[in-house]
């Protein structure tokens, strides 16, 4: 019998030292202390170890005095690792030196109890399984239990307080180990009053070793965290609710006991909103899914109704076993009533932009239409008049008309940038024809302020390139114009160059410096916004609307290109585009020539079509009579029609070589006319060019996607009209003139 309570107590003591040797998990200062109370504690074990193989009074009262010293110590270090576990750290700081003075002061009067005996004495008894020395104890030792037993009062009185003060996700830790100390207590205690041999008692040691180290590793943190998961589940702004595999319900959250007023001993699938739920799932044969759930609204009151979002999903184990399911609910109301309210506003911004592009629809057909009457029979004057003062008068009329023309396309351009309906087409172009319209545009304007336009092109530019040559003509012009509003003495400088040349690609390069007012630092950054002038209290007699610039650096943007800027105040600005193109033909362009002619050039057909009948359809007689001015030279016959159902009448009778055709016209318009005309009568395969004063962004395609051949804008300038017509009449029929 003694041989098992040896193997006993050595398998305490390996236990104590295997925990012992685990306690560096434990990151805090108390696992130290846990570890010392692991180490005494096999202290104690040996010295019981040497109780029960004694074989004299002198050896077992020595492996008493041992064992006793250990038991002050396990209390020491135990009350220190209670103490620090229950976040007692400043008291600890006062009291653990002079408790370790205490305890070492009994240790000494327990050791020597080998000189005086006055704590205990040994004597040995006789039991059925072999002889074992036991102790009878002097009134000193009371001492010394009194010692260890203030301790451990001391020590639950500690954890009592901290179980009392703290919260309750806490009080959980402290319970735990509370309640370990004290049935190891309370069983050492049962097992002395039974008077039951020594030997037997270390395996309380090992069990509360065992008992603590794992419930600071194990029960109490996985307490924690189901406290902790179950409060952070309340708080969350969404519903869960755990269903077991029955259906019931195990636990709801928060937010589902408040919303829906569950109660999770009361509830199961068969109740809202779960029955609705279930409902979809089985009508799609799903066992699991999300749906969205509405319902009347309960919670705010400024709320028709509340939607939420359900999501119903197994719970499996590690192993992948089903286990149970569960709900998680979102509250998607306000999302809900943020799209409506989103989707009301998109409603409003599109009837607001169809307003705005109706008005401008409405707007540059009201204004170009008697403009195309001004400017037509303006171009009829010039080209008819040999009087040099109605001449004059003639050109002045031209100037207001181009700057009313260029102010309506400035919008109009705008418009299409912001409705992103700007498209770029690239062609063949000569950069020198371009330097030379450009020039010939503005020299007139330039000389009027005492002006001069210089033009340095780079000798090596290649001859043809590819690119959107008509925007860059705008850019250009925009540029130039701009330069000569805000010049008042000198001129303007235009440099064209080329960078970063390959085989196909090049980058263009447009420098346009003037001499005039600058721009200060602080406005070069709104320089490009819309609608916005700079200075324009100081500018206010300068023409303009604001946008060309933000259309230029728009029409560079949609070519990736740049654009800078560089100005001095009083001394001029600079403006440099850099755009890449590809190159048509490589050959050098060579010198730029500017053939400068600011006198008034003779008119001269560009063909003659004798053979040829068209028909023209306005509802203004006033452009019916200027169509055939402008093409009077030509020698083209001309039928007009003043309505769309005359145009259809003359159409079923006639057959003609071309048809211009107007768009706004009383019933039928002229979509509706050309509707009929493409179907029925002489001249379904006839071109059918739109003549109009919508120039609004995207028109020409839409004109041109419903079957029209050709689109132009008034106010039409007759070599445009001659253009047009020399590209769409039969060849055979058309005679070139080449003016020289």
């Amino acid at each position: 019998m003694k041989t098992i309570y040896v193997i006993v107590d050595i398998l305490a003591l390996l236990t104590l030292l295997l925990l012992a040797g685990r306690t560096g998990r434990i990151k805090k200062d108390y696992g130290i202390w846990l570890k010392r109370t692991l180490v005494a504690g096999a202290a104690a074990i040996i010295a019981n170890i040497m109780i029960a193989l004694s074989a004299n009074e002198l050896f077992a009262e020595s492996s008493y005095c041992l064992y006793f010293i250990s038991i002050d110590w396990i209390i020491y270090f135990l009350t220190g690792f209670c103490l620090l576990y229950t976040r007692h750290e400043e008291f600890m700081r006062k009291w653990m030196y002079p408790v370790a003075g205490l305890m070492l002061f009994d240790s000494v009067s327990l050791f020597l109890n080998l000189f005086f005996g006055h704590q205990f004495l040994v004597s040995k008894s006789s039991f059925s399984f072999g002889d074992f020395y036991l102790t009878t104890f002097r009134t000193h030792y009371y001492i010394h239990l009194m010692i260890d037993y203030a301790l451990v009062i001391l020590t639950l009185a500690f954890m009592i307080y901290r179980i009392v003060r703290s919260y309750s996700i806490y009080r959980t830790r402290y319970v735990i180990i509370l309640s370990f100390i004290v049935v190891v207590i309370i069983l050492n205690i049962l097992y002395m009053a039974f008077g039951l041999v020594l030997d037997a008692s270390v395996i309380f040691y090992a069990v509360s070793g065992i008992l603590i180290y794992f419930g600071i590793t194990r029960f109490v943190p996985r307490s924690l965290k189901a406290v902790a998961v179950e409060r952070a589940i309340d708080d969350m702004s969404e519903g869960i609710m755990l269903f077991e595999l029955d259906g019931s319900c195990i636990h709801a959250n928060a937010f589902m006991r408040t919303r829906f007023g569950i109660d999770p001993g009361h509830y199961d699938l068969t109740m809202e909103p779960a029955s609705s739920f279930m409902a979809q799932l089985s009508e799609f044969g799903l066992d699991f899914g999300h749906f969205s759930y509405s319902r009347p609204a309960k919670i705010s009151e400024d709320r028709e109704k509340e939607y939420y979002n359900i999501r119903y999903n197994k719970l499996s184990d590690k192993k992948g076993r089903p286990i149970g399911s569960y709900f998680l609910v979102e509250d998607t109301t306000e999302n809900e009533y943020l799209l409506q309210e989103l989707k009301e506003a998109r409603i409003t911004a599109e009837l607001a932009n169809r307003a705005k592009s109706d008005f401008l629809a409405s707007m540059s057909h009201e204004i170009r239409t008697p403009l195309n009457a001004v400017l037509g029979m303006n171009e009829l004057i010039l080209r008819t008049s040999d009087d040099p003062q109605i001449t004059e008068y003639a050109n002045n009329i031209m100037s207001s008309g181009d700057a009313l023309l260029s102010l309506i396309n400035d919008i109009l351009d705008f418009s299409k940038i912001e409705a992103h309906k700007m498209e770029i087409i690239s062609t063949d172009y000569r950069i020198h024809d371009i330097l030379r319209d450009c020039f010939g545009f503005f020299i007139r304007l330039a000389e009027e302020k005492d002006l001069y336009i210089r033009i340095n092109c780079a000798k090596n530019i290649p001859s043809v390139l590819t690119g959107d040559g008509r925007h860059i003509k705008q850019i250009l012009a925009n540029l130039i114009s701009n330069a000569i509003k805000y010049t008042s003495e000198g001129g303007v400088t235009i440099d064209v160059s080329t960078k970063d040349q390959k085989a196909y690609t090049t980058s263009v390069v447009f420098s346009v410096t003037d001499t005039g007012m600058g721009i200060e630092d602080k406005d070069i950054a709104s320089l490009f916004d819309a609608f916005k002038r700079i200075d324009e209290q100081k500018n206010a007699t300068i023409q303009g609307t604001g946008l060309g610039l933000a259309i230029t650096k728009d029409l560079v943007g949609l070519m990736n290109g740049t654009i800078e800027v560089s100005s001095t105040p009083g001394k001029g600005s600079t403006f440099t585009v850099t755009i890449p193109q590809l190159i048509g033909d490589p050959t050098p362009a060579g010198s730029f020539v500017t053939q400068s002619k600011t006198g008034q050039k003779e008119y001269r057909e560009s063909f003659r079509a004798e053979g040829a009948k068209i028909l023209v359809v306005d509802d203004v007689k006033l452009n019916l009579d200027l169509t055939e001015a402008l093409l009077k030279k030509t020698g083209i016959a001309i039928d007009t029609a003043s309505s769309g159902t005359e145009a259809i009448g003359l159409c079923r009778s006639n057959k003609y070589d071309a048809i211009l055709l107007d768009h706004r016209m009383p019933e039928p318009d002229g979509v509706a006319t050309f509707a009929v005309i493409s179907k029925e009568g002489l001249n379904t395969d006839t071109p059918v060019i739109m003549l109009t004063a919508n120039a609004l962004a995207g028109v020409e395609k839409e004109y041109l996607d419903m079957g029209f051949t050709d689109y132009l804008s008034k106010p039409v300038k007759g070599e445009d009209l001659e253009r047009v017509l020399v590209s769409h009449l039969p060849s055979e029929k058309v005679v070139l003139i080449r003016n020289e």
